[in-house]
């Protein structure tokens, strides 16, 4: 560069780099052990984005000698669409208990038993030791515990997908699952839901082909229906789907009676069926009776959001404590909201008979004017609120009608 347009004109240029969005809202998590004939080591997560690479992996996907993981990994790459990419946690062998951490023997009394007026000792450094012990599987697996907390570390996954792991332990899944922004799907070979229906981020779906199918009936792609599901149904923006009336590859539909079919709407249990001579999922809830699409719009909103202004303040050298940089939170506040609007979560602005505007969604955010001076030296703003109205989906539809001979 010159140095006489230096003496001109000096131009310094600064590189405002945002934040990158590392959450991800299309993507499954197998959780389950290792290749019985793993080709190599298997990192504790990973990611394939077909099943010919778990198979170089040494899961074997497919026949009567088929490893869980790589069967469940199998049935997710034949859906259509297809998942992008399917990520895998593998749960690593319990760790061997410490020699030098052994729990003392129990007081005993003057015949040799134990002596019930012996007071026990809680905590102390040999708590954790037992605890962790009881929290491993007795397959000498890690606690899933563990597993999943391991592969929160990785980012690119959203849905919880088990695969040769015992029903007993979906409760343990779906309690971890509650805390995280993450969902828990399951299926069960059971009309009775294994988990409890007080969570609102596990659902799970009915395998059988029909209502006491011998277990070795069952075709072993239906083990994995949640994955066939999660894998399809992911592949939509969120916002943009419902969980229900959808096709799934590789799965065989049950035929179940109206009766049963009623008690899994009331234990809030998919499933997946026939009707009109097509095979679709039906239900489309959590445990807990909420919609599972809603959830995941909710989630994806909230982090939209956060990305935004988080963004806003970053990449910018301030954002003043004035109605002016109110209004660019605002604004960022909007356009996420009109992102969830596109994405059809979120209503339209529509109008009802009078022409009366119903407005999708409405933001609300204080004046500066009116904000004390002790809020404004704290630098935090409060009193940033928004509504809107959910576009929700059409399951169902009841239509009257009359036909007659006279005029109409």
């Amino acid at each position: 560069m010159s140095s006489n347009l230096e003496r001109i004109c000096t131009v310094d240029i600064e590189i405002s780099s945002p934040i990158v969005d590392s959450a991800a809202f299309d993507a499954v998590l197998i959780v389950g052990p290792a290749p019985a004939k793993p080709n190599g080591e298997i990192p504790p997560v990973t990611v394939y984005s077909s099943a010919q690479e778990a198979q170089d992996a040494g899961y074997v996907t497919t026949g009567d000698d088929a490893d869980p993981v790589g069967r469940a990994i199998n049935v997710a790459f034949s859906q259509s669409p297809k998942p992008t990419a399917v990520y895998v946690a593998t749960q690593q062998p319990a760790p061997a208990p410490d020699p030098d951490e052994t729990t003392d023997p129990p007081a005993t009394g003057e015949d040799g038993g134990s002596n019930p007026d012996t007071p026990k000792e809680t905590g102390g450094e040999n708590e954790g030791a037992e605890v962790a012990a009881l929290a491993a599987a007795d397959d000498g697996l890690e606690a899933l515990g563990v597993t999943l907390a391991r592969a929160l570390e990785t980012n690119g996954w959203y849905v919880i997908c088990p695969a040769g792991i015992s029903e007993d332990r979906y409760e343990e899944i779906a309690e971890w699952t509650e805390a995280q922004t993450k969902m828990f799907a399951y299926t069960t070979m059971s009309e009775t839901p294994p988990v409890r229906n007080v969570y609102f981020r596990t659902f799970g779906f009915y395998g059988r082909e029909y209502v006491g199918q011998p277990e070795n009936e069952i075709p072993a792609a239906n083990y994995f229906l949640h994955v066939a599901a999660c894998a399809k149904i992911l592949r939509y923006d969120p916002g943009s789907e419902t969980w229900v009336f959808k096709a799934l590859a590789s799965i065989s539909p049950s035929k179940i009676k109206t009766a049963t079919v009623k008690k899994f709407e009331e234990a809030n249990l998919n499933y997946f069926n026939t009707v009109a001579s097509r095979n679709i999922t039906m239900l489309g809830k959590t445990a807990s009776g909420e919609w599972i699409d809603l959830i995941r719009f909710r989630d994806w909103l909230q982090n939209d959001m956060q990305v935004r202004v988080v963004n806003l303040l970053v990449t910018n050298k301030k954002i003043p404590y004035t109605d002016g940089g109110i209004g660019l939170v605002q604004n960022q506040m909007i356009a996420s909201l009109k992102a969830g609007q596109q994405a059809g979560g979120i209503a339209p602005t529509e109008y009802d008979e009078d022409q009366n505007e119903i407005p999708g969604y409405v933001t609300k955010v204080p004046l500066a004017a009116n904000l004390t001076a002790v809020q404004k030296a704290s630098r935090k703003l409060k009193g940033v609120s928004f509504q809107a109205r959910i576009a929700g989906a059409i399951h169902m539809v009841e239509i009257n009608g009359n036909l007659t001979y006279d005029n109409l």
